[in-house]
């Protein structure tokens, strides 16, 4: 059995003990039973609230599940995806039978996105920002090629096992810090058949000029003619942290999903505190997804974020066109996954009660008009541009 103390590490830098989490022993098939519950002492603070709105509610009870599936998907979300957990697995040696996510979250300890923090029982946690120099990105960089390419874990790879554990998605990145914050460092992948890198960037970059809300992001020129996207944390204040909380988990989805983007704007009207200001930027985000053919939209790609207020949408990130040719998003639009288009996005807008949704679509349209030159200023290579540039007219003209 593993035993692991909860604390969140609030706003203002406050750090509380807000739960205890259980997990049994796994089975032969690796299944195990899982439990939490808040510690009374968060309970009576009243500067606590829940960890998630839907499923964990500031009560004594005992919320029991199977792995980190509902109730418990908070905790999985302090959990970083693919390439954060292989690095989580090389940095701490763990065996097979060591990588389920009881064991993960006990080597994580506070080196997570987000506010919560692990620790065993009775030992408060070592809330860190696992990061390294801004100024050491060519050797992050030269490491993640390595550790892709299948090389062995070397003394070269520590500082990349220590500051890339906790992001998530499948790609390599690493956090860094410099005199201007904590950033996100992306890198190029040897999978890469496009320019991963300046593509995400023109993403940031037309979504702003769409009336997005993005976070501060820039472009880094490596040795050798590689860059690296650095892109602002949102989960840091200047003291403190904020808590996230993924859409996956305020919609409860687990396994296969068929969900849709009014699923999402019916939980954000429902727990968010500003659902006037939130849920037009979530319809802006749905727009601009549609028309650049973002189709990597799933619910890990959506957040929330708990301030001193109460729960917000968070910035959006992770924009990309359709790099994959997948044609069909995630999430879907009523009831296809097949993006309609500005005409279709600004009639499902009225249908769901979204101030200015004719107006948001036109200004979405006018922004990803300028595809090609803000890509060009990105530094995509016009053979990128050329490939991805007639289907997103075809989406603007649909």
């Amino acid at each position: 059995m593993i035993r692991l103390d909860v604390w969140l590490t609030l706003p203002d830098g406050a750090r509380l003990p807000c739960g205890e989490l259980a997990f049994a022993d796994a089975d032969p098939h690796g299944r195990y039973a899982s439990a939490f519950r808040y510690v009374p002492g968060y309970l009576a603070d009243p500067r606590a609230f829940a960890l998630d709105p839907v499923a964990l509610p500031l009560t004594g009870e005992e919320f029991q599940s199977t792995q980190l599936n509902p109730p418990l998907l908070a905790f999985e979300d302090a959990l970083p995806d693919v390439w954060g957990r292989r690095l989580l697995v090389l940095k701490h040696d763990l065996t097979r039978g060591q990588q389920a996510e009881p064991h993960l979250l006990q080597v994580l300890g506070g080196a997570a996105l987000g506010a919560l923090a692990f620790a065993r029982p009775g030992e408060p946690p070592e809330v860190m920002d696992p990061e390294a120099d801004g100024l050491a990105l060519a050797e992050l960089a030269d490491a993640a090629a390595r550790l892709e390419a299948g090389e062995a874990v070397d003394d070269s790879s520590r500082l990349l096992l220590s500051a890339g554990s906790s992001p998530g998605g499948a790609r390599p990145k690493a956090l860094v810090r410099d005199a201007e914050g904590h950033w996100i460092a992306k890198f190029s992948s040897r999978r890469d058949d496009c320019d991963m890198v300046g593509l995400e960037a023109a993403g940031l970059a037309l979504a702003r000029r769409a009336g997005l809300t993005v976070p501060d992001f820039r472009l880094a020129v490596l040795p050798g003619g590689r860059r690296a996207l650095l892109v602002r944390r949102f989960d840091r204040t200047p003291t403190g942290r904020l808590h996230m909380l993924s859409f996956r988990a305020v919609l409860q989805a687990s396994g296969f999903y068929v969900l849709g983007y009014a699923d999402l704007l019916a939980g954000l009207r429902r727990h968010g505190v500003a659902p006037e200001a939130d849920v037009p930027r979530l319809f802006r985000q749905m727009v601009f997804n549609a028309l650049l053919g973002n189709t990597d939209d799933h619910l890990k790609n959506f957040w929330l974020l708990r301030d001193a207020a109460g729960w917000r949408l968070s910035p959006a990130f992770d924009l990309l066109p359709d790099t994959a040719g997948l044609r069909e998003h995630v999430l879907r639009f009523d009831l296809t996954p097949t993006a309609p288009g500005p005409a279709g996005l600004a009639a499902l807008g009225r249908k769901w009660g979204v101030s200015g949704a004719a107006a948001i679509c036109d200004e979405v349209r006018g922004a990803l008009a300028e595809f090609a030159p803000v890509a060009a200023d990105c530094g995509v290579p016009h053979t990128d541009i050329d490939r991805f540039a007639p289907d997103i007219a075809r989406r603007l003209h649909s």
